[in-house]
């Protein structure tokens, strides 16, 4: 599987709280506007209770290594935060992800 169909497997795991469809390195590297993680349990553990939203207007695009994917976030009030998440892989497993955002 290349890192495109990977990517979109992962999103997929989020949107139907799938935790096997997420392929992340145990040492995945989380950077984002709200906080960082060094490890997929870390980043799993706090992240997970957003599992099962549908991410709106997913764009995905993909070069090499990385692949970046453009969505907006159903916020609670409605509205949706347009994110952008930078994905890093390695042997088609993702190592890193860059999460970018307006904070509120």
């Amino acid at each position: 599987m290349d890192n495109l169909e990977t990517a979109k497997r992962y999103y997929e795991g989020w949107e139907t709280s799938n935790k096997e469809l997420l392929n992340v390195s145990p040492d995945l590297k989380f950077i984002s506007p709200d906080g960082n993680f060094s490890g997929a349990k870390e980043f799993i553990d706090q992240c997970w209770q957003f599992s099962g939203v549908k991410f709106r207007n997913k764009i995905f695009l993909s070069g090499g290594v990385n692949v970046c994917v453009k969505y907006d976030f159903p916020m609670p009030d409605g509205s949706a935060k347009p994110m952008i998440e930078w994905l890093t892989f390695k042997d088609g497993v993702i190592t890193e992800i860059q999460v970018f955002y307006e904070k509120s």
